[in-house]
């Protein structure tokens, strides 16, 4: 006997979960990172298309305007426990209801996500359960999401090489951010010898901040050739979402080159990593 509960927009069945039963297990007691991983995701893509292997979690997507790519990998061997049986499942949900299911989640708790094999046919799988186990209050508390169908086409990302990546505190970057997302709405992102120049100009307002490299605030952690000036501009508004994964780390990695998107790679605690990239603005 089960309790069924049904809202306008999203189905979430309560059942408790029998390993035995299922084609996929996963188990983390890492709470907060999954739940901001999925937080700031939410407000770039409409649906994640996850990828479980031997290896490990994958998210792989564009946003709807095909600015910004979602690339996300999580390691199996930095999971308390990780089952997958066969060598791939690939399932998609969308992220709001996602954002809501996770949401639910205490930082005591242990996460287990998890596969049934009655949800999955042929390869095609219906609902993905997520199981939260509190042992200091005895509860078990266990959901199973509805998925949509997922893409046929599998993405991939290139493996492109830059010339600058720069590491950065992620507070520091999210100030930056917001700070001149209040007067532009585009960012120009500049690296100039051993300097890392932001600069912005708006309708009433020109801003500009200059970074040297120190230890513990900004270094360069490959720099190709320091007589060429690499630079780009970006989305401020786009940028803004990324700083949502502020949380996951102290600090970042940027990757800037001419002509090529930035990539702003965050680690997902000790899972694994989530890099976004954003394709760079036309001339004004």
């Amino acid at each position: 006997m089960f309790l069924k509960i049904i809202y306008k927009t999203i189905r979430i069945y309560i059942v408790i979960m029998n390993e035995e039963n299922n084609v996929l297990t996963i188990r983390t007691v890492q709470i907060q990172p999954i739940r901001n991983m999925i937080t700031a995701i939410k407000d770039i893509l409409t649906d994640a298309t996850m990828t479980f292997t031997k290896e490990g979690l994958k998210i792989i997507n564009f946003d709807k305007t095909h600015t910004i790519l979602v690339n996300v990998n999580l390691n199996a061997i930095n999971f308390e426990s990780y089952n997958c049986g066969p060598n791939k499942i690939i399932v998609c949900a969308n992220t709001i209801h996602l954002f809501k299911v996770i949401s639910t989640m205490s930082n005591d708790d242990t996460l287990s996500i998890y596969i049934e094999k009655d949800d999955y046919h042929d390869g095609v799988v219906s609902h993905l359960g997520l199981q939260y186990d509190n042992g200091s209050i005895k509860q078990c508390y266990s959901q199973k999401l509805r998925l949509i169908e997922p893409d046929t086409e599998e993405m991939s990302v290139p493996d492109v090489e830059y010339s600058t990546v720069i590491n950065l505190p992620t507070s520091d970057f999210q100030k930056i951010i917001r700070d001149m997302n209040g007067i532009s709405d585009r960012i120009e992102i500049k690296s100039v010898g051993q300097d890392l120049i932001f600069s912005c100009a708006g309708s009433f307002a020109k801003s500009k901040i200059y970074r040297s490299e120190s230890n513990g605030n900004m270094e360069f952690i490959q720099k190709s050739d320091e007589t060429i000036v690499i630079q780009g501009e970006f989305s401020l508004k786009s940028l803004s979402h990324f700083i949502k994964c502020t949380p996951l780390c102290s600090h970042l990695e940027m990757y800037l080159g001419n002509d090529l998107p930035l990539i702003v790679k965050y680690n997902v605690a000790s899972l694994g990593e989530i890099k976004l990239c954003l394709a760079s603005l036309p001339p004004a």
